[in-house]
């Protein structure tokens, strides 16, 4: 028995290796974190590769640097998002303990638990995305770690070419492609998606339960996908598409709210043109589901719009009395819903109670209230009191705009009497303030108005851009929608954003009119991550119940699927195991022993050079281990007859003698704990 040596310290390969690594699984994540983390863990991955030994503080000094840098970077990601234990300050602390780690790795054991926290940390990307892209760039970790784990089981003296690793790793991930398809179509489902993972309190996008001016304006600048929607015939026509959010009844002269835990509501009675359609919401970490109005169904998580008759799947959310549609938690992944709608611009009120709900008007505007109250008493009823409101926007030169200037003061008068330029927010909030002042009972509605037809996939793109806000009214029990932003700016219902803003509008690209080829290319692609969405990322249970049950393995018992897998898995092996062999067999049998040899040589820590030959490789391995000088020498001398000699009759012999040696020499791990004595 010999004592194994202590671990051999990394060396440069070993740190080019992992840094590429570590690198690659921090790229991602650039995007989606606070500069200052971004510099901070992969800088100091970089200082580990670039700068000289003698430059780095000694081991001992950063045994006690580096708990403290920790220490501070935690109290930083603390400050930073006000909270730690979430996704967000998580993923940050993770990407900069990678970089630490990096920085403080000493030997391969070392360099085996970075792998592990890299690896975990290209995974945490996916927190944020599940797009082709995504998928794409975790690619090239995947390859390096080929290269890294190759190199790890190396001595510190060994230097692999850096192509064979990743030409091994990158046919290991061609071969194991068929059994991944098998296994994502057989595999036991979860409940609900891998990455349903709890949300960050900082991680809130798109329309939220409270309004003031600049906030869906400043929405309206990003392209950002909201939702896509699949329509089960013609979709509607553009004024019709009004996709119901957050419904906004208290104001306290500066911003709108909803309502805290609204009563349950009803749905809209049977009506003829109800329509179905089936929605891909993006995670928004807002509990809002859209739907057209009105809703005649509660949404439901099917695959397939003509699925929703097979069966009674279980309602994703609730309706409340204001028409608002409600998750019991927070979109947190994308999800896939059918509904059905019943177009219209009206509905009963639930009671008594929603006209005192929607009255409330804070002190202050008194401009405004007392237009209202003037043009109240030269109206015959509240009907000709709204169109003359109506009327009022159309006829004024207000101005809609995206860049409209800051409001002082009563911003209502102000907006309503000397600046007269703002957007859909502004527009809606005026018109409620009017008509409440009036003693009407109003409120906000806010959501998105319009979409686009992608005509690559045939289906509906609302983006943030389409993010609107109108107004409703209480009129003879029925609460019926007004759009005041359709008196000033027809054209922004009718045709969208680009064709109602002026010239010189800061207009999102996608937004525009004109359709430009980089818009093309990106509705192509739209097309294409949109099936990637729905078949990979959004293949859930119901899903593969469809693909089994067109397999014919629709009740089959587990076992048999089992045993099935298990079966085809076996054979894929031994197809590949076969076909590795019969290359081998090709060999000439000399040569396959010499390279039997060479590989076991180099995982112990002594590649051969591309410019040695067999008798100097033999002495060079018999200098290394001089116990096994003999031997080592025996080898090379029968392979350079074998391969370079005359033939005789003594080639079996040596051919036999050849197989035994190398037979007879010490596994890689023996040699690389045996080393030189």
């Amino acid at each position: 028995m010999f004592a194994a040596a202590p671990a051999a310290p990394l060396s440069r390969a070993h740190l080019a290796w992992l840094a590429a690594l570590v690198l690659l699984a921090q790229l991602p994540l650039w995007t989606h974190l606070p500069l200052w983390i971004a510099a901070t863990g992969s800088g100091l991955a970089a200082a580990r590769l670039l700068l000289p030994a003698e430059r780095l503080p000694p081991p001992q000094l950063r045994r006690i640097l580096l708990p403290v840098l920790a220490l501070g970077v935690g109290i930083g990601i603390r400050l930073q998002f006000g909270y730690f234990l979430a996704r967000d300050p998580c993923v940050a602390f993770l990407y900069v303990l990678v970089g630490i780690k990096y920085l403080e790795a000493k030997n391969p054991r070392d360099g085996g638990v970075l792998v592990c926290l890299a690896l975990f940390l290209t995974l945490s990307q996916f927190f944020y995305n599940q797009s082709i892209a995504a998928a794409a760039i975790a690619l090239p970790v995947v390859l390096v770690l080929g290269g890294v784990l190759v190199v790890l089981r190396s001595a510190p003296a060994a230097t692999t070419h850096w192509r064979a690793p990743l030409a091994a790793t990158a046919r290991m991930l061609v071969q194991g492609v068929p059994l991944a398809l098998l296994l994502f179509v057989v595999f036991p489902r979860l409940a609900g998606p891998l990455w349903g993972a709890p949300m960050s309190a900082g991680a809130r996008s798109g329309l939220s339960d409270t309004m003031s001016p600049g906030m869906i304006s400043e929405l309206s600048l990003s392209d950002a996908v909201a939702f896509r929607v699949d329509f089960e015939g013609p979709p509607p026509a553009p004024a019709l598409r009004y996709w119901r959010g957050p419904v906004l009844s208290r104001f306290n002269g500066v911003e709108w709210r909803a309502l805290p835990r609204p009563r349950e509501g009803a749905l809209a009675g049977a009506r003829e043109h109800v329509i179905e359609y089936t929605v891909t919401l993006e995670p928004n970490y807002r509990p809002w589901l859209f739907a057209l109005e009105q809703a005649t169904s509660l949404p439901v998580q099917v695959t397939e719009p003509d699925l929703l008759s097979a069966g009674s799947p279980h309602p994703l959310a609730r309706l409340t009395y204001d028409r608002q549609l409600l998750a019991s938690v927070p979109v947190a992944q994308s999800i896939r819903y059918t509904q059905r709608s019943a177009l219209g611009d009206r509905f009963a009120a639930a009671g008594d109670f929603e006209a005192r709900d929607n009255l409330q008007l804070p002190r202050g505007n008194p401009r405004a209230v007392a237009f209202a109250r003037d043009l109240r008493g030269r109206s015959a009823s509240d009907r000709a009191f709204v169109a003359s409101v109506l009327g009022w926007f159309h006829d004024e030169p207000f101005v809609y705009t995206l860049a409209p200037p800051p409001l002082s003061g009563d911003g209502v008068d102000d907006f309503l009497f000397d600046t007269r330029r703002g957007f859909c927010e502004h527009y809606a909030s005026a018109f409620v303030v009017l008509l409440r002042a009036a003693g009407i009972p109003a409120r906000v509605v806010t959501g998105y108005q319009g979409g686009e037809i992608n005509p690559t996939g045939n289906y509906m793109i609302v983006r943030d851009s389409d993010a609107h806000a109108w107004a409703e009214a209480l009129l003879d029990g029925v609460w019926q929608r007004f759009d005041p932003t359709a008196a000033v700016a027809p054209s922004r219902i009718e045709r969208g954003l680009g064709a109602a803003l002026p010239l010189g509008e800061p207009v999102p690209y996608l937004a525009r009119l004109d359709m430009t080829w980089l818009k093309n290319l990106r509705l192509h692609w739209d097309a294409v991550n949109y099936q990637w969405q729905r078949g990979v990322v959004g293949f859930n249970i119901e899903r593969q119940q469809d693909v089994l049950r067109d397999l014919g393995l629709e009740g089959v018992a587990p076992w048999r699927v089992a045993s099935g897998v298990a079966a085809i898995v076996m054979a894929w092996a031994l197809a590949l195991v076969g076909l590795a062999h019969l290359r081998y067999r090709r060999l000439d049998p000399a040569q396959a022993a010499w390279m039997r040899l060479g590989r076991r040589l180099a995982r112990a820590g002594l590649p051969r050079r591309a410019d040695e030959g067999p008798l100097a490789y033999a002495q060079r391995a018999a200098t290394r281990w001089p116990q096994w000088s003999e031997l080592l020498r025996r080898i090379g001398a029968n392979y350079a007859l074998l391969r370079y000699g005359p033939r005789d009759a003594k080639d079996r012999e040596r051919l036999g003698a050849l197989r035994r040696s190398v037979a007879a020499l010490p596994g890689a791990r023996a040699l690389r704990d045996t080393g030189p004595v």
